[in-house]
């Protein structure tokens, strides 16, 4: 404690009466307030010598930095264009070294298990003096990148049970992996409302298309990653949910005015803000209203709009100035088509810095950008103040989240977590199941013994996780000499002789369907619900991804959505259909086909 601090508390001690309060004549309720008010001074100077030492910590490091570590800093590639590197060999211990590397992003082919992943994380610690951002995406549901982890339902799936609880504890619970295998920061979680069931890239990533919603639960899943220790990031700012395209393969736009983006898109986004988000990750999205300047193609020379990922207006002007972030932000990946193709390397480099990120995600090559701002610098185009800006939060956030300092530490048991996790995973994929229509109580189907079951689907690793659920099902039931036959449909053009005869055959039928469109509903789907509704025939559709494609085959009699076609969720799913009592309600609006008007409304669904 520095003198002036410790003679500050000395003179708040005298005011306030350090003597025998009894003595100086004063109440029991006065010395209660006296006692409470030195209570309140004193903390007021224990944060403030707090804060007072991060900020020299932070200066002695950033003072001792070089440019080139300083960039270094603001860059995250991927490990490798060879998506399968498994550690850390002289390659990436070069460009570690030869870029002064502040991060890595990892993938599913870095991670193939536990102790090759906790050794490749504990390698990467070691290869840097100021420790690394080791991230990767681990959102649950349909991105999970740790294939030996828990697979959690996904965020739409949360979106169903409604409970803030849940999602709290499943943020913890992918948190708690990542920390036991050294990985310390998490690509989630999205914030993203998907008001547009057509959206290709977001869909059931989104927890529903209520702002609030998505807001609490958004929130509640940020703090359990953070009270695991992982570096939470929201995402994709300032909202992917309303697009039709996806950024991956082209530039998405999003129309809509600042009073409608203040009350959907930047809902969540603010209050994870004002909850002590992390980082934020930039959308390659287009958004006029909030920057309409035009900017040269590289891919035909046409004038295209900015997008948010480049744009000062999106990045220092909305969520700086606006919004008040005092956090990292992160580019989305560079590498991305929307970037890509429109944008020179590095150009989209050193428009994002000027912009007001902090972090370039992958880059589509490493060395044009960090070249692109070490140049940007030298000539006075970047000032390196606002280097130092970007190097003052990244460092901050390494301190905060223990990566400095921490040390390489000795990992936790990841099996014991996964173990403690299942039940979890479990519970969630259970409650989230939605029985959105059931004509006739046409189920639950009851199990007999003798029963014929037929199982469609268009892929056929989910037919497989359809028929192992189902296995486990009747094993658990205990029911004799039940035949099961599944056929994927996804080559089909219609109705065969084979399959018509196994329809009629069949006691029970239950198509998986997966994101069905106007132009993607296949006429096999549609042949077939024309089929048994004809010869009367038991059929069920289960929505594998997304809960819309009911819109598409209103003539059905069944219909259940269950946000994701991994195994928790088809179990869970298929057990409805067998008896459990369905418990989720829709976390999205299902419009009708045409469009116009609602065909359920979100909260809606039934029960046995």
């Amino acid at each position: 404690m520095n003198r002036k601090v410790f003679i500050c508390i000395v003179l708040c001690l005298v005011l306030v009466g350090c003597n025998n309060p009894k003595d100086m004549g004063l109440t029991d309720s006065q010395i209660k307030n006296k006692n409470q008010k030195l209570k309140q001074i004193l903390e007021e100077f224990k944060d403030k010598n707090k804060t007072l030492k991060r900020e020299k910590e932070i200066k002695d490091i950033l003072d001792n930095m070089t440019l080139e570590e300083k960039i270094g800093q603001m860059l995250m590639p991927r490990l490798s264009k060879n998506s399968n590197i498994t550690e850390v060999n002289e390659d990436i211990k070069n460009k570690i070294d030869k870029y002064n590397l502040g991060g890595v992003i990892l993938f599913s082919g870095n991670v193939v298990n536990k102790n090759q992943t906790i050794k490749l994380v504990n390698d990467l610690k070691e290869a840097m003096d100021i420790p690394m951002f080791i991230s990767i995406d681990q959102e649950g549901g349909i991105v999970n990148r740790i294939k030996f982890g828990t697979k959690f339902p996904g965020n739409m799936a949360l979106g169903a049970t409604r409970s803030s609880e849940y999602s709290y504890k499943v943020g913890k619970g992918i948190g708690e992996e990542l920390n036991a295998l050294g990985i310390n920061v998490n690509f989630a979680p999205v914030l993203d409302v998907n008001v547009n069931p057509n959206n290709p890239v977001i869909g059931v990533r989104s927890f529903g298309s209520d702002p609030d919603l998505v807001a609490r639960l958004g929130v509640a899943f940020m703090k359990g990653l953070q009270d695991a220790k992982v570096v939470a990031t929201a995402k994709h700012f300032p909202g992917h949910g309303d697009t039709s395209l996806d950024s991956h393969i082209a530039l998405p736009k999003v129309g809509h005015k600042r009073d409608r983006l203040e009350k959907i898109e930047l809902k969540p986004f603010k209050e994870a803000i004002d909850s002590g988000i992390d980082m934020i990750m930039t959308s390659h999205v287009v958004f006029p209203y909030i920057d309409d300047t035009l900017v040269k193609s590289k891919k035909n020379n046409k004038k295209v709009p900015i997008p948010a990922t480049l744009s000062k207006k999106v990045l220092t002007g909305l969520i700086r100035k606006d919004l008040g972030f005092e956090g990292v932000i992160i580019t989305d990946a560079l590498e991305m088509k929307a970037i890509s193709d429109n944008f020179g390397e590095s150009e989209a480099t050193v428009k994002a810095i000027k912009a007001g990120a902090d972090i370039i995600l992958i880059p589509n090559n490493l060395d044009v950008s960090y070249n692109a701002l070490i140049n940007a610098v030298k000539k006075g185009e970047i000032k390196e103040k606002r280097i130092n800006e970007s190097i003052k939060r990244i460092i901050d956030l390494k301190i905060t989240r223990g990566i400095i300092n921490g040390g390489v530490k000795e990992n936790e048991s990841i099996e014991k977590i996964i173990n403690d996790n299942k039940l979890l995973e479990s519970e969630v994929a259970k409650r989230a199941v939605t029985l959105v229509k059931n004509k006739n109580d046409l189920l639950p189907f009851k199990l007999k013994k003798g029963n014929k079951i037929l199982l469609l689907a268009p892929f056929n690793n989910t037919l497989n996780s359809m028929k192992n659920s189902l296995n486990k099902i009747i094993k658990d039931k205990d029911v004799k000499d039940i035949t099961i036959k599944s056929f994927n449909y996804s080559s089909l053009n219609g109705l065969n002789k084979d399959i018509k005869k196994e329809v009629l055959e069949a006691d029970y039928i239950i198509l998986g369907s997966y994101s069905k469109n106007e132009n993607n509903t296949s006429k096999f789907i549609l042949d077939l619900v024309k089929f048994t509704n004809e010869n009367n025939k038991s059929l069920v559709v289960m929505a594998l991804k997304n809960p819309y494609d009911i819109r598409y085959m209103q003539d059905i009699k069944a219909y259940i959505a269950i946000y994701g076609d991994i195994e928790p969720n088809i179990f869970s799913g298929l057990k409805v259909i067998f008896k459990v009592n369905p418990l989720g309600k829709l976390p999205v609006d299902i419009p009708k086909r045409d469009g116009k008007g609602i065909l359920y409304k979100k909260g809606y669904g039934l029960n046995y």
